[in-house]
């Protein structure tokens, strides 16, 4: 290499001396905690900001449909046209056509981001949706983007249509990334058919609603990306790192009229360079591969002159300096980009209403268990009462989950944050409480907190109660312990108990369980059932015999292998026609569930999740076989509250013991239950009599009133949250 060769390589790499030093400020950074934002609720008031230059034959529209809109508001609201690098004598008539507009004139060609940070000064109010000039929204667009405004997010974007309806959809508003060598590629995704709102990379410029004051800061942050491209990915992907939220609402749609508007001012050539170099600017901002120091160098010593003139430039890295650090600060410490497209967002947020944050480790949707339908049943009843966010684990439970089915939460933030492996074999307590708290559930737990300003944490099932450990601040934390597995001695309950001091509230399920957690604040919500009595019919005439088992629940299984054991075939040779049902759940197609038993052509195993009102409506009657359980069987309200006699061992029985119910046959004995069995299902009018009952005793097992006592415990917990002004 000769000797000017070098100078002109020298020379090269010396303008980006300010970028290196950048990039090495960055790296010392990461290793920081993750730098958070906690943003205020939402106040009333939008604008709507349109930058224009140049296109009055396409503003006139955009206007038309954007009055339309904002007439249909129900808080205040204004629409600002920032006019920059055009005449103002090409909009004289519009001005006349639309007298509630307001408009803002500049001599100059501001580019994109000249002309949102000169339009955000005129904005009065604290939300401002970003309407490019050739854009229609639909008169509900706005409407519909409102009732997603949490103390979370920062952006929600509509769905963007194009005109020309055979035109091949490359812009939707839910945007999506890849890696590909040096530069982060941008994409937009093709939504479904569903209407539940998702995580989006980042909302579009031309069609999204933003935090007005939080924007300007990131538009000044982001002038080095003049003048277009790229600017609005850089606010929503940093908004992500500093702990907020970009949120896809497919319900709010818009129209996107023509494109070309750049092409009218700049070559081919100039707008291909220009994406180019700020597809390099937002790497170097954000860091999504692996090129850091000299190998960025590199990169940047290799571009076109006019490139590396603008991002040899001071101001760019300093702009480097402050986001990057910030992103690989968020990376080290657990965000991954590719979790936000498992979080849904449902409307109806209330900014008046306290945040309640449900975490648990099991999958709850579809409702295939016991715990699950627990908590999604008192979901319905609470989920108008409070802002209700879910973070769940097992995320690949959901997979054939309709999102609708979140509709009484405001988010839900799935994980696959444990990995489970089936030969891993039963474990004992403490070392389910370690796994069922892995470490990306506690970061999402600790984000979550933060990013919705939770009042509360409610944290579901035994394993997972060590998450009180990631408290932020003085937050109350509630654990709903659906088993209480204390022994009355041994390190196991000196663990349980002294993880358990830390919660404000526990909640057991039983009388019995409770007793087992001395000096505690614990309160009873026992299990509860829907209540089908009103619309049930009294039992059929036929001989099966329903048990609602899953067996992901470890005491099913060994419970309903002992009756098999013990009681059915006993039982067959009394009622050879007798037919045994069991809702084993997906579970039990599993191999270790393949037990020779229930093969037997009388018992019919549903390997499936199925709603269990037409099994109820179809059986004589159900059985409880559990011997070793905790808590209290929701199997049992079920059957009772659905017109069935219910035929259980005392243990299953646990929690309704104490109701005196006539359709509930507690026995002590397999042959106690055989015999029960046995003449219950050779009497039909005795069924028949014993499945009646009393309101009084109805009430007392429907979740209604369960979900009033856990209400009860969040106003004793949150008085000043519960005020009248909340409930209004």
């Amino acid at each position: 290499m000769t000797r000017r060769t070098w100078l002109q390589k020298l020379r090269a790499w010396s303008r980006f001396i300010p970028m290196f030093i950048a990039l090495k400020l960055a790296d010392r950074r990461s290793r920081r905690p993750p730098f958070r934002r906690s943003m205020p609720q939402w106040e009333p008031g939008v604008s709507v900001l349109i930058p224009e230059c140049g296109t009055p034959e396409l503003l006139g529209l955009t206007l038309a449909h954007a009055v339309a809109a904002v007439a249909v508001l129900e808080e205040p609201a204004e629409i600002i046209v920032l006019v920059n690098g055009a005449s103002p004598v090409l909009y004289q008539d519009l001005q006349h056509d639309f007298p509630s507009v307001i408009w803002h004139f500049k001599q100059a060609a501001l580019g994109f981001n000249g002309a949102i940070e000169a339009g955000l000064k005129a904005v009065r109010y604290p939300a401002v949706y970003l309407l490019n000039s050739d854009m229609r929204i639909e008169r509900d667009a706005l409407q519909q983007l409102l009732p997603y405004r949490t103390t979370a997010a920062f952006a929600l974007g509509s769905q963007i249509f194009f005109a020309d309806a055979g035109r091949r959809r490359e812009e939707t508003g839910w945007a999506d990334y890849y890696v590909q060598g040096t530069r982060t590629v941008v994409f937009e995704k093709m939504p479904d058919d569903s209407p539940v709102a998702r995580a989006t990379f980042y909302a579009s410029g031309g069609s999204s609603l933003f935090r007005s004051d939080l924007l300007r800061e990131y538009v000044r942050d982001s002038r080095g990306f003049s003048p277009f491209y790229w600017e609005d990915a850089d606010w929503g992907v940093r908004a992500w790192e500093e702990g907020l939220e970009c949120v896809f609402v497919p319900a709010s749609k818009a129209v996107h009229e023509h494109r070309g508007t750049i092409s009218r001012r700049f070559s081919a050539g100039e707008i291909a360079r220009v994406l180019d170099r700020n597809a390099l600017q937002f790497e170097l901002r954000h860091h999504f591969t692996d090129v850091t120091g000299i190998r960025s160098m590199g990169h940047l010593a290799a571009q076109v002159p006019a490139t590396r003139k603008e991002l040899g430039s001071i101001a760019i890295a300093g702009g480097v300096a402050k986001v990057r650090g910030r992103s690989d600060a968020n990376k080290h410490n657990g965000f991954n980009f590719a979790d936000i497209y498992h979080k849904y967002y449902l409307p109806g947020w209330r900014r008046q209403l306290p945040t309640v944050l449900w975490v648990t480790p099991f999958a709850i949707y579809p409702p295939a268990h016991g715990g699950a339908r627990r908590i999604t049943e008192l979901a319905k009843r609470l989920g108008t009462q409070v802002n209700l966010v879910l973070l769940t684990d097992e995320m690949s439970h959901y997979q054939q989950c309709d999102p609708l089915e979140f509709s009484a939460f405001r988010s839900v933030h799935l994980l696959r944050a444990r990995i489970d492996l089936p030969d891993r074999g039963e474990q004992d307590l403490a070392t389910r409480m370690q796994a069922h708290a892995p470490a990306s559930l506690r970061y999402q737990l600790r984000l979550l907190q933060q990013q919705y300003q939770a009042d509360l944490v409610q944290v579901e099932f035994m394993e997972a109660t060590r998450l009180v450990e990631e408290r932020r601040g003085h937050t109350p934390f509630v654990a709903s312990l659906h088993d209480v597995y204390v022994e009355g001695g041994g390190e196991h309950d000196a663990l349980q108990l002294e993880v358990l001091r830390h919660y404000e509230g526990v909640i057991a399920c039983s009388d019995q369980d409770a007793k087992l957690l001395p000096g505690l604040p614990v309160h009873v919500i026992a299990n509860g059932a829907v209540e089908r009595y009103a619309h049930s019919t009294a039992s059929p005439a036929c001989k099966k015999v329903l048990f609602m088992g899953p067996f992901r629940y470890q005491p099913n299984y060994k419970g309903i292998l002992e009756f098999l054991a013990r009681v059915w075939t006993k039982l067959l040779a009394r009622h050879p026609d007798a037919e045994l049902v069991i809702l084993g759940g997906p579970e039990s197609a599993e191999l270790q569930f393949r037990h020779p038993l229930l093969r037997h052509r009388s018992v019919h195993l549903v390997s499936e999740f199925v709603d269990p009102a037409p099994m109820l409506e179809s059986c004589a009657l159900t059985i409880n076989p559990q011997q070793e359980i905790r808590g209290s069987a929701l199997k049992v309200a079920e059957s009772l509250l659905a017109r069935r006699t219910c035929v259980s061992t005392a243990q299953g029985a646990r929690g309704f013991d104490h109701l005196n119910a006539g359709a509930l046959r507690i026995c002590d004995s397999w042959n106690g239950m055989l015999d029960e069995l046995d003449s219950l299902l050779g009497n039909q009018q005795l069924r028949h009599q014993l499945e009646q009952s009393s309101e009084e005793l109805r009430n007392r097992l429907t979740w209604d009133g369960k979900a009033t006592q856990l209400l009860a415990l969040y106003r004793n917990l949150l008085p000043a949250k519960f005020s009248d002004k909340s409930e209004a």
